[in-house]
């Protein structure tokens, strides 16, 4: 029997293999970026064949108008899956309790209390578990307040990236930084004082509940299930509660010691798995005598680039080796993410950010890593194309959901509706 899903924030479809490779058809697919989804149509045509390909925002679709433009009824869904926009929530940056994108799970939740799915599953950065925002009882004035100390701070940093490159940052201007932080912390703490924060995942739990389904979380490692990337996510899964069947959480096929000792829960009963994939594992899988591949196209590093490459170690930083440079060389120790960090190739790779000047540098050879390079690391199938700028398809891979992660998801979708289906 073939199980039917809808995808919002689809991307450029690493949870969407997942649910291929299980056998699901889809009836829905949703993504406002073009160029993502002209990959995922690229390599998955079958999806123009039998979904709504809806290139919009999701904040404005209607899901009554889902079900009827997909011929569904209420509760006719299988999975509902959405890979949340998580920029809100992620460690990095300021992490605003008034950002916009924060709310898009109130969206997902929306729709769930239309379209009534068996299953709903989110996933999400662990980020997700601590996030605040500010509650909708908020008067306008206070939430006004909260954008513009946010702002403030976001210009500041963009200000200070600037004046470190020409090392001008003077003591009055790092006064003003520290002002600005305390003003935020100040504001936070009336927020919290007050009762105009709300925690996300409460709220998450709390309307899954009222509106009758039965939700779990945990987090995974992406590694733990075969991909060359230890990227963690928060995977949280509602069944609705008529089903009367558990979802069961899938167990580790990779592993080692550290992986085990960090991610018991997954490991539970495993007796015997696989090795933890590595860098070099991934690399090794792509032809590198494709010529005409543009997406393992290498990009032009500037000669100081390449030169200040050359001494950052396999598996190293170039903050921890700054003293090393030349004078003409050297950089602020700011600068000490993304690709001034060498890739070790006997480890799985940290989480790829997105954005081409953030892929890491390759273990050995002495530029970043390309599109094809990370999408192996990733996950994705060595065939798979990619589409839009260099910058933009380096969005795609590093927004992805791992396949391996997806595919382990969607398999114990299947089985619970494999049960469901035969009770």
């Amino acid at each position: 029997m073939k199980y039917t899903v809808y995808e919002t924030f689809v991307g450029a479809g690493g949870s969407h293999l997942g649910f291929k490779r299980n056998g699901f058809v889809s009836k829905y697919v949703n993504d406002f970026n073009k160029d993502a989804m002209a990959t995922l149509i690229k390599n998955n045509p079958e999806i123009a064949e039998t979904a709504w390909v809806d290139v919009s925002s999701v904040v404005d679709r209607n899901p009554k108008d889902i079900l009827e433009k997909t011929k569904m009824k209420e509760k006719e869904l299988d999975v509902l899956f959405g890979g949340i926009v998580c920029k809100g929530f992620s460690l990095a940056g300021e992490r605003s309790p008034n950002d916009e994108r924060n709310y898009f799970y109130r969206k997902q939740l929306e729709f769930v209390s239309v379209l009534k799915p068996k299953i709903s599953i989110i996933e999400n950065v662990p980020g997700i578990q601590t996030a605040e925002v500010l509650s909708p009882d908020t008067p306008k004035n206070i939430a006004e307040q909260v954008d513009k100390v946010w702002q403030d701070l976001e210009n500041y940093k963009g200000r200070k990236a600037n004046l470190r490159k020409i090392n001008k940052i003077t003591k009055e201007f790092e006064e003003e930084g520290k002002k600005l932080r305390l003003e935020k912390e100040h504001l936070l703490k009336k927020l919290s004082t007050d009762g105009y924060l709300i925690k996300v995942m409460d709220d998450i739990l709390k309307k899954y509940d009222e509106l009758g389904y039965i939700v779990q979380k945990k987090v995974l490692n992406s590694a733990c299930y075969g991909a060359a990337t230890k990227r963690e996510r928060v995977i949280i899964v509602a069944v609705r509660k008529d089903i009367g069947i558990e979802f069961e959480y899938p167990l580790a096929t990779h592993g080692n010691e550290e992986f085990k000792k960090k991610y018991s829960y997954l490991y539970e009963g495993v007796n015997k798995c696989l090795p933890i994939k590595t860098v070099n594992d991934a690399l090794s899988e792509i032809d590198y005598n494709k010529v005409d591949d543009v997406d393992n196209i290498p990009m032009s590093h500037g000669e100081k680039t390449v030169e200040r490459f050359k001494y950052i170690p396999e598996g190293d930083n170039i903050a921890n080796h700054i003293d090393e440079l030349p004078d003409e060389l050297k950089i602020s120790r700011f600068y000490s993410r993304g690709n001034t960090m060498r890739l070790a190739g006997n480890q799985p790779s940290p989480t790829l950010v997105p954005g081409h000047s953030n892929f890491p540098i390759h273990p050995r050879e002495n530029r970043s890593i390309t599109v094809r390079e990370a999408a192996a690391i990733t996950g994705f199938p060595l065939d798979y194309v990619f589409v839009g700028s260099h910058s933009k398809r380096c969005e795609e891979v590093g927004n992805a959901v791992p396949p391996d992660l997806s595919t382990a998801v969607a398999k114990k979708a299947k089985d619970l509706l494999d049960k469901y289906y035969k009770k």
